[in-house]
């Protein structure tokens, strides 16, 4: 689903192509997820790994895209790294170079990603500490508000979701991609989870000023569009704001 001229959403994905980049965008993989919770005692199994993979394949398929950015909370852990965390990212970075032909991938470090520097040392992987400008790109996680400014801003963090109730009051929640404008004109785009296991936040049921800022004081995230991920495609549900009043219509 085409956002503007030079941004797009892959249709169906948790990813973003940016067309004059030739680059593909994700936030938010908590590799490494089941190895930590199973040194806590909870077992799950092992698919966030795969399906980020075969996610990203399949974007990597219908772009072309030779870059790929990391917009955040790469690996699980706060305060360590934990050797699965390691072992996933390593496996990752072979999987998207060697079978993907992926030439860079940058990595924007999020809250979750204290010593990722520890993991990342190889030539085609660039680190950058909390956001980075990318021609007129700015790509930050979103936990606390970045330091410079361009024409389009591209952030992770909020998971964002949209939760749907049918006439029997069975609910549904979908990922979705934010689009809309800062007050000063910016696009903004805020990317769903790319983890399996990132269910996400309900925009249109929960107040999200206290886990993301700019959405106290740049953005209205009401009059953002909701762009919901479906089974291969991705489809917009209208403002946010026009979603809330739905629910409380009902």
């Amino acid at each position: 689903m085409r956002i503007n001229k030079y941004v797009e959403a892959v249709d169906g994905l948790p990813l973003l192509y940016i067309k004059p980049l030739n680059a593909l965008v994700c936030s938010d993989l908590h590799l490494g997820y089941e190895g930590v919770l199973a040194d806590k005692g909870v077992f799950l199994p092992k698919v966030n790994l795969k399906s980020i993979k075969q996610n990203i394949r399949t974007a990597v398929n219908k772009t072309g895209a030779k870059s790929i950015i990391l917009d955040g909370d790469v690996k699980n852990e706060f305060s360590t790294v934990h050797n699965e965390e390691l072992n996933e990212f390593m496996e990752l970075a072979g999987f998207l170079t060697t079978d993907l032909g992926i030439e860079k991938i940058i990595v924007i470090k999020g809250n979750h990603d204290n010593f990722i520097n520890r993991i990342t040392g190889k030539e085609f992987i660039e680190v950058h500490e909390n956001e980075a400008l990318i021609s007129n790109f700015l790509f930050f996680h979103g936990e606390k508000l970045p330091s410079m400014h361009a024409q389009f801003m591209i952030m992770g963090h909020l998971h964002p979701a949209v939760t749907l109730y049918d006439d029997v009051g069975s609910k549904e929640k979908l990922r979705c991609f934010l689009s809309g404008t800062t007050a000063d004109g910016t696009t903004l785009v805020v990317l769903p989870a790319i983890s399996y296991f990132a269910e996400g936040v309900s925009v249109n049921l929960e107040s999200v000023s206290q886990i993301a800022p700019i959405f106290k004081s740049r953005v209205d995230i009401n009059s953002m569009e909701a762009l919901c991920i479906g089974d291969g495609e991705t489809l917009s549900f209208g403002s946010v704001g026009g979603l809330k009043n739905a629910i409380e219509g009902k």
